[in-house]
């Protein structure tokens, strides 16, 4: 059985007539009704009673009629599913995320209009650190992700596009001694107690800051790891010690909590787009063009939101669509 013979049967069902059956499907009498008699045989039984006069359905055929219409259906819809999959339109788009990089104001915007945009594709997001991203896309338990990393650091299997070049800050209480400091350098946290990520977090702040202090000739004074962002943020409410985070954590709103942004040319941290290099498929081409799109947009929206800045575009196959921006503390 197959689906020329299904479709040859319920056009003679809806006609009931040879010769209009075979003129709607565009071939004479006798291959359709070779098809009619082939399909009868596979199921055992008429689907038709013929006369010289007229064709009608028995009983068993007007029964096997709306098996065959579901079918029928079923085929269309699959081939339409597989063709919006191919037109990147659909499908499962699996999307990696830092928490810290879910607070940049443009990621909101960008996910919320991609699923307005593509409502048939079925969209997952994960918070995962940048380490564990990467490990997922090898793994193929990713498609895409947003992450924090060095592009020294970067694997040959993966393709980064840098979206922005974020400001590093200091996360402290109001009253510590730093916020008394109008330009603050990372060489005046040398005797500050740090609060920090865990060192096998995976989380992609964790060696920069390292590499940032002993530049200046100290290691940090780690008092307490936290895991999470927004914790690191209410621990330094506390006075237990100050955070080295993103700018967009600034936007966790904490009763004394000071912000203050390290003017120190090399306190940055890139943001980047990363997928499996070479990946062919149109729906993660579809989400990297709106990302892209929107950061772009964020920037004109406001245009202190990126401050241009020299930098390798430290990325692979991409153009650098949105690269060389710094977002301000």
């Amino acid at each position: 059985m197959n689906l020329r013979q299904l479709r040859y049967f319920i056009v003679l069902a809806e006609e009931l007539h040879f010769r209009r059956a075979a003129e709607r499907l565009a071939i004479t009498q006798a291959p359709l009704s070779v098809a009619i008699q082939t399909l009868e045989r596979e199921i055992g039984a008429l689907l038709f009673h013929r006369t010289q006069r007229r064709v009608e359905l028995t009983e068993i055929g007007a029964a096997f009629r709306s098996h065959a219409l579901a079918i029928l259906e079923r085929v269309d819809l699959s081939l339409n599913d597989v063709r919006d999959i191919v037109a990147g339109e659909a499908g499962q788009l699996r999307i990696g995320f830092t928490s810290a990089s879910s607070l940049l104001s443009f990621f909101p915007n960008m996910i919320c209009a991609f699923r307005q945009k593509y409502p048939k594709v079925q969209v997952t997001l994960r918070d995962m650190t940048s380490a564990t991203q990467i490990a997922a896309l090898q793994a193929r338990e990713l498609d895409i992700g947003i992450m924090r990393g060095k592009s020294d650091q970067q694997p040959a299997d993966i393709s980064y596009t840098r979206l922005i070049r974020d400001r590093l800050v200091v996360a402290m209480h109001v009253d510590n001694p730093l916020s008394k400091i109008d330009h603050l350098k990372i060489a005046d946290l040398r005797d500050q107690p740090f609060l920090f990520y865990p060192p096998r977090s995976g989380i992609g702040i964790y060696d920069l800051l390292r590499e940032l202090c002993a530049k200046r000739g100290f290691s940090p004074i780690i008092v307490q790891e936290v895991l999470d962002s927004a914790a690191i943020v209410c621990l330094a409410a506390t006075g237990l010690g100050i955070a080295v985070v993103p700018s967009e954590l600034q936007r966790i709103n904490v009763e004394n909590v000071l912000f203050k942004p390290l003017i120190d040319g090399d306190a940055v941290t890139d943001v980047w787009l990363v997928s499996r290099a070479g990946e062919p498929s149109p729906l993660i081409a579809s989400f990297r063009h709106m990302v892209l799109a929107s950061v772009k947009t964020w920037k004109l929206a406001d245009p202190h939101n990126l401050v241009d800045v020299q930098g390798e575009d430290g990325m692979t196959g991409e153009p650098a669509e949105a690269d060389g921006m710094v977002a301000p503390a």
